[in-house]
């Protein structure tokens, strides 16, 4: 007995072992991972800040003081030093000395030509400080501007932060660790390093760890000893990062277990030996009775009852005799069971068909008598082929299985949909499941087959009706665009009228009738926007643009829209002033308040509707108060679905189509705000928009920030020259007026033809703006482009569109202009002007600097 123990633990032991020795190795390539990627992690820290610095402001337009002020705090924030540099490796800033210190020229590195080549930032190996004369490493990234190198940014890695991230701390009692750079030379290590920093790898070593961005292997370190050695590359400065355990490590644990195991396993044979002689002498007697009871189990006849004295062989002797009575008992209920199958099978719906490995039919129950039209003894003894169309029905070679694995699959578990053939020689669609199964040598095949006729009728009926779903869907997509842009051109000349005779007529005593026309206009533009997306609010195609906006003036517009409704049915209607900014997006949130407001005055026969705003937390909340005929508890969620009115039994139409809370439900989850219902039958109801409150700071002018200066925005001395590019008479018109009352030159064209021919006669724009859809096929971004390559000199353009379709606005920001919606608020316009002349006086300046300016502002 204890022979095969001690031989087994022996194998356990060994198992042990190289277990251990595996789960070492594993260790050392793992740690090596690590710490690679710590290095990774540092020069991952360092080029970002470079790829930071170099693209900084104070840099692009040539601020080199606030350059080195800002190379200092990069200095002092992540211990380097940063040197600005030019192709010549003169050097411009460093941070080590201050501005103005005479600055030497420097010695060129391998890395700088890596980076101009690659315009990558790249990482040096072990290189001696110019001033110090210690060991560090720089990291080179390229400045580029106007598509070449003008200057290198270096950052320096000290080997004191590389000595720490592999310092003994961070190893096990034993293990060494080290750096080497792209040239087999330590430039770290965790022991030593005063002795090895600088050295290079043997030759042999340092051609392994090069062909290969990681391994293991057994060698000796840089200290002699012998060792388990894993090294990983890192990926972002290209160096190995190397650990090692030296073998002493590994063996002494296991030989100690080793010579232990073996003096234990000697003594435990022979306690076996003496133990095994004395009980086999007493087992003889029990076993032979044991013999006796399993005759008597083969013979069918319950063992007889005798103790042998021994526990467990009693024991035994007692399961045979329970076993003899459970082998009668299932004998009796395998009966059963058989006569229950038999029955279901005879009664089943489907037809249940069984199949020998060869094909023939073996069983054939009621249910495929009546599907296939076969008697049973008609269908038993002959191939399964019986029941198959063509081709398998008449090709003697052809094999049943294969034929019988044809057809679509449904998914797991449900089987296959191909063709049976009745035996009227009439083909019709089953579903068949198969399941194979052996009995003694033998193979066998149970189906289970289901006639599937009308479910593949209603299939086919389901599909021709999603067909002409997605027919009516794109005629639906085509109408929206077809409106979204003919609707919107209208709107757009009137919104440009109003603000042009807004200018032309201050203090004129129509202006406050002009001034409520515009407030109008803003709410007929931002109502057409959310009436034109809301259908597309199921399909997902609608994006919600999120800005900050003060809640006061959207409320009091919406007060002043809905008092003359209001005071029609004889109700109070309140607004309460509010101040506070929240984050939303306007068009949205205005079409979530409409539709409530509408509802609250619809279903308010007296009394009034309060709207109020109340701040709870970081959130503020929107309340719609009316004291109209309430709802009922139990319809609270019924409301927020479509065509749900409550108090309109009859449909009467000019009480809405109830879609109205529908909107508000899917508009309130796309903008990410709760609504919450509160309401009292014969009382009232409260509806309430919780949206987030923003808190603003001040930009210490009193002014808001967003005001921008009108007066014509001159550009290299002259008044500022805009192009209008537009085929609606109209359109183009109103948009002179406005560009004219604001100070600015105006040309005006109608198609790429007169916009050119403008250019030609010495009319040069400092900005275009441009209609994206002209007469001809033509579109404002040909236009824009046909300007530029006549003027040769690229003019900042903004392009305007009744087009809401997502695939315009990539289209206009891959060419690089800015896009606006129609129709056009006049603040928004006047921004996108500002910004265009601002980006055009800023190309000016730089080309003056440069001494190549050109008449029409750009260079």
């Amino acid at each position: 007995m204890a022979v095969p123990l001690v031989l087994f633990s022996g194998f356990l032991l060994v198992r042990n072992v190289k277990a251990q020795a595996r789960e070492t190795e594993r260790l050392v390539r793992d740690r090596a991972h690590l710490l690679a990627e710590d290095v990774d992690r540092e020069v991952a820290r360092l080029i970002a800040a470079a790829e930071v610095l170099a693209t900084s402001d104070s840099l692009a337009v040539g601020d080199l003081a606030t350059f080195h002020r800002r190379a200092v705090e990069v200095r002092d924030l992540l211990g380097t030093n940063v040197v600005l540099r030019n192709l010549a490796n003169q050097q411009i800033v460093n941070s080590r000395v201050p501005w103005g210190t005479p600055l030497p020229v420097n010695t060129g590195f391998t890395a700088d030509q890596r980076a101009i080549a690659t315009r990558k930032p790249q990482v040096s190996g072990l290189i001696m400080g110019g001033v110090t004369r210690a060991p560090l490493l720089i990291v080179v990234v390229p400045v580029i501007r106007d598509g070449d190198v003008r200057f290198l940014l270096s950052l320096t890695i000290t080997q004191e932060r590389l000595q720490t991230i592999v310092s003994p701390e961070r190893l096990p009692r034993g293990w060494r660790a080290g750096v080497i750079d792209e040239d087999g030379t330590v430039i770290a290590r965790s022991h030593q390093a005063e002795q090895f920093v600088g050295k290079s790898l043997s030759a042999d070593l340092w051609a392994g760890m090069r062909k290969s961005p990681e391994g293991i292997h057994r060698a000796v370190n840089l200290e002699g000893v012998s060792a388990f050695q894993a090294y990983s590359r890192s990926e972002t400065a290209g160096w190995v990062v190397a650990t090692s355990v030296p073998k002493s490590l590994m063996a002494g644990p296991a030989r100690e277990m080793l010579l232990l195991f073996v003096g234990g396993g000697l003594v435990l044979i022979l306690i076996g030996i003496t133990a095994a002689i004395g009980l086999g002498r007493r087992l003889m007697r029990p076993v032979a009775q044991l013999a006796r009871a399993a005759e008597a189990l083969g013979a069918g006849r319950l063992p007889p009852a005798d103790a042998a004295g021994i526990l467990e062989i009693d024991a035994v002797a007692n399961a045979i005799r329970n076993a003899a009575g459970l082998i009668q008992q299932r004998e009796a209920d395998l009966a059963e069971s058989e006569a229950r199958n038999r029955a279901m099978v005879q009664t089943a719906a489907d037809a249940m068909v069984v199949i020998d490995d060869a094909g023939i039919i073996q069983s054939f129950n009621p249910a495929a008598e009546r599907i296939f039209g076969y008697h049973a003894e008609e269908a038993i003894g002959r191939t399964a082929r019986i029941l198959m169309p063509e081709p398998c029905h008449s090709a003697d070679d052809v094999d049943v299985v294969t034929c019988l694995s044809m057809g679509d699959r449904r998914g797991s578990g449900a089987g296959r949909d191909l063709m049976g053939r009745r035996k009227d020689g009439t083909t019709f669609p089953i579903e068949l499941a198969i399941a194979d199964w052996t009995s003694g040598q033998r193979r066998y095949f149970s189906g289970i087959i289901r006639d599937i006729t009308e479910r593949k009728s209603a299939e086919d009926a389901l599909r021709a009706s999603k067909a002409e779903a997605d027919r009516a869907n794109v005629a639906k997509s085509k109408f929206l665009a077809a409106a979204s842009h003919d609707l919107r051109q209208p709107v757009q000349a009137m919104m440009l009228f109003q603000s042009a005779l807004e200018e032309r007529l201050a203090g004129h005593p129509a202006f406050r009738l002009l001034k409520s026309l515009g407030e109008a206009m803003g709410g007929l533009r931002m109502l057409l926007d959310s009436l034109l997306d809301v259908s597309k609010l199921d399909a997902g195609l609608i994006v919600p643009t999120p800005v900050d906006m003060p809640v006061g003036p959207l409320l009091e517009r919406l007060g002043a829209e809905y008092h003359a409704q209001a005071v029609a049915k004889d109700l109070r209607l309140r607004v309460v002033p509010s101040g506070a900014t929240i984050r939303s997006d306007p068009a949205l949130l205005e079409r979530i308040l409409r539709n409530l407001i509408e509802n609250a005055l619809r279903y308010t026969e007296r009394g009034g509707v309060l709207i109020g705003c109340r701040r709870k937390g970081g959130n503020l909340h929107i309340d719609v108060i009316d004291t109209g005929i309430g709802i009922q508890p139990d319809k609270h969620e019924e409301i927020f679905e479509e065509f749900f009115q409550v108090g309109n039994p009859e449909r009467d139409r000019s009480k809405g189509l109830g879609l109205g809370l529908a909107v508000v439900r899917r508009l309130a989850r796309l903008l990410g705000h709760r609504i919450e219902l509160r309401s009292l039958p014969g009382r009232g109801s409260m509806f309430r928009v919780e949206v987030p409150v923003v808190v603003l700071r001040s930009s210490g002018s009193g002014k808001p920030d967003n005001v921008h200066p009108v007066n014509g925005h001159p550009v290299n001395g002259h008044p500022s020259l805009i192009l209008v590019i537009d085929d609606e008479p109209l359109v183009r018109t109103g948009l002179q007026a406005m560009l004219e009352s604001w100070g600015y030159g105006v040309l005006t064209a109608g198609s790429i033809q007169d916009a050119v021919l403008l250019v030609d006669s010495g009319k040069w724009p400092d900005a275009i703006l441009a209609d994206y859809r002209l007469r001809g096929g033509e579109t404002g971004l040909n236009a824009i482009k046909a300007v530029c390559e006549r003027l040769n000199v690229p003019v900042p353009a903004t392009v305007i569109t009744g087009d809401t379709a997502p695939e315009r606005l990539v289209e206009v920001r891959a060419g690089g202009y800015a896009l606006l919606h129609k129709p056009v608020a006049a603040n928004d316009l006047r921004n996108a002007v500002v910004e265009m002349l601002s980006v055009a006086e800023s190309d000016t300046r730089l080309c003056a600097e440069g001494d190549h300016a050109a008449p029409g502002g750009s260079c």
